[in-house]
């Protein structure tokens, strides 16, 4: 009788051990998979935030690249990434440049909450980007942008023929994504306004400034001058539709608030279509 109580006993201790380490590993892999998720890679604590959030970084995805050669001397260089954010929640995060040789290499990433729960609708980015051309020889240059690559040519040395003390301030960039925003501007100074233009469907910009704003012509005599889009590669007939942007040299000459507003329509239409305007504020100083 003795003998058959001794068996259970020993059966139900091994039962009992072989749970134990079922549940022992079960646990430790648990604790893992949560160690593995908070491991250093892409996901980082935002040292800027509150509350401990993470962030997703990644590299955006750029589709387009022009590059804007202001007409200066010396010649100053813009670049414009055009590209495509996945969600609502995502940003662009940091914008660096390195050169090396005759090559520029510009990287734009990005961040969004880890933990967020987005909008699936794809956001569009427009970035204007500052080339430092000063002191560069002439020469072919290229630009590499997160993959895209266009590239520029310097004809003469780029080096200025008065001292630094007497070279005009560097000459801010405005685009469509500044719509509704305010500048600060100096009385004299100048910026640039680039807006993207297709006249072949017979729409064209018309800007309407205040009396303390003046505006360049362009060769046509008309404010501002169209660039067309660039050709792409092997293909020579120029595209037929395509559109270009056109820019705009605008100077302050005069102390207050100055305004600046567009309309993008037909020239001999009185309308336009709802949300084709822009309007930019100057405060001048």
């Amino acid at each position: 009788m003795k003998r058959g109580t001794n068996n259970k006993f020993w059966k139900y201790a091994k039962i009992s051990t072989i749970l134990f380490m079922v549940f022992a590993i079960t646990l430790s892999g648990c604790v893992d998979e949560e160690q593995n998720e908070t491991e250093p890679g892409n996901i980082t604590n935002n040292s800027q935030g509150t509350g401990g959030e993470y962030y997703i970084y990644s590299t955006a995805n750029v589709q387009s690249v022009q590059i804007i050669t202001l007409e200066s001397f010396p010649v100053q260089i813009q670049v414009i990434a055009e590209g495509y954010l996945p969600d609502g929640c995502t940003e662009i995060d940091k914008i660096e440049t390195e050169r090396e040789g005759n090559a520029f290499n510009i990287n734009i990433s990005t961040k969004r909450p880890k933990d967020a729960i987005c909008t699936q609708a794809i956001e569009s980015f427009t970035e204007t980007i500052p080339l430092e051309v000063l002191g560069l020889d002439a020469g072919n240059y290229t630009v590499n942008v997160n993959g895209i690559t266009e590239s520029f040519e310097l004809a003469v040395d780029n080096v200025p023929h008065e001292s630094p003390d007497s070279m005009p301030p560097r000459q801010q960039m405005v685009t469509e994504a500044d719509n509704g925003k305010t500048i600060n501007l100096e009385n004299g100074e100048t910026f640039y306004l680039r807006l993207p233009e297709n006249p072949s469907t017979g729409y064209r910009w018309e800007l309407n400034l205040t009396q303390g704003l003046n505006v360049s012509l362009g060769p046509d005599d008309i404010p501002g001058e169209y660039y067309p889009s660039e050709q792409p590669e092997g293909i020579e007939q120029p595209l037929v539709g395509a559109g270009g942007v056109r820019l705009w040299e605008i100077k302050a000459v005069a102390e207050g608030s100055q305004q600046v507003t567009g309309v993008y329509k037909k020239p001999w239409e009185n309308e336009t279509t709802k949300g084709n305007t822009f309007t930019l504020y100057i405060e001048v100083a």
